[in-house]
């Protein structure tokens, strides 16, 4: 009988060990970030506590495409960046507009930019904002508008429904759900990478001076596909001038960039900074400059160390800095809005 247990617990190895480690890290990663919770990583307990904000009651609302209302006054099609919570960069603008920001729910059906495109070719003039707010990490801008087609927009009926096609994709079975995370966590086919930083960035005890970002940082597109992104931005632009919209296109900065100097390896990842294509676009906003100077002068976490994203403390400089992007861009105040 002992011998038969010992098989058994021998055998039941390979099964346990996995289970273990799904087990532990599920319990030591509840509030850890993105880029945590795909790689064996630990960080330091609490670490995101650190960055609560207190704010007014939220001038951001979340809505789906086809529940925006008419005589909307301001309509953001964004992704990860502007759903981040518990501060978002939309809320400064919401605040000095004092209107509510309708924001379009993160939607892997379709990219931000199509989206917006389809919108302004398609919904009723009645739905028109008066701002429309398009944002895309800086990681996936240029092969999002690349790919847009500004000739040959789908649907807004097919818009709204939130799907490409009728098929639905299969939910994976929870066997393959285990094998999946055990791979995250094993490192294999993670998806990220790491480097040492020359530099202490972050306040996350243990994680100082590593850089954790998506391995997507380190794609660098050719010029072609750049100058292409920059002219279906104005091709989208032109799109919201004729509905009598005003534009704005955000970049939310990568991570790396603004970390990446301080590594051996700084041309390894992507950035569009030095881009000047994009910074003759009036209607265009890239803070990478704003969080250079906030890390130029000493200020720490301006991303989270276990995240993509970046705190709320970051998110209010952001917010701050575009609502003024968007008096100086479009001439806008509270005085002239009230007097319409």
């Amino acid at each position: 009988m002992k011998k038969f247990s010992l098989r058994v617990f021998v055998f039941s190895i390979p099964i346990l060990i996995p289970v273990l480690i799904f087990l532990f890290l599920t319990i030591t990663r509840e509030i850890s970030g993105d880029i945590g919770t795909m790689s064996i990583i630990f960080f330091e307990k609490g670490y995101h506590k650190k960055f609560e904000i207190a704010h007014n009651p939220p001038f951001v609302k979340d809505v789906e495409i086809k529940d925006i209302s008419d005589s909307t006054a301001i309509l953001c099609f964004g992704d990860s960046f502007s759903a981040s919570r518990p501060y978002r960069y939309l809320q400064p603008i919401g605040e000095y507009f004092n209107d509510t920001v309708l924001n379009i729910l993160y939607n892997l059906d379709y990219m931000p930019e199509e989206a917006a495109l389809t919108f302004l070719a398609n919904a009723p003039q009645s739905k028109m904002p008066r701002i429309m707010i398009v944002e895309s990490v800086e990681r996936s801008c240029c092969p999002r508008l690349f790919r847009i087609d500004t000739t040959n927009c789908i649907s807004f009926d097919q818009l709204q429904k939130g799907k490409k096609n009728n098929s639905s994709t299969a939910k994976k079975s929870l066997d393959k759900e285990f094998i999946s995370f055990c791979q995250y966590h094993l490192g294999w086919n993670d998806g990220t990478i790491s480097a040492k930083t020359n530099k202490l960035c972050f306040t996350s005890k243990g994680n100082e001076n590593e850089l954790y970002s998506y391995y997507e940082d380190t794609i660098h597109y050719s010029d072609k596909i750049v100058d292409s992104a920059v002219e279906k931005l104005r091709q989208l632009y032109q799109f919201s001038k004729n509905r009598n919209v005003e534009l704005i296109y955000i970049v939310a900065t990568n991570k790396s960039t603004i970390y990446a100097p301080y590594t051996d390896n700084e041309n390894l990842y992507f950035t569009i900074e030095n881009r000047d294509a994009f910074d003759t676009l009036p209607f265009y906003f890239n803070p990478t400059y704003i969080l250079r100077q906030l890390d130029q002068n000493g200020v720490k976490d301006i991303y989270y160390c276990d995240d993509t994203h970046w705190p709320p403390n970051t998110a209010k400089i952001v917010g701050e800095k575009l609502t003024e992007k968007i008096i100086q861009t479009n001439r806008i105040t509270t005085k002239n809005r009230e007097a319409e």
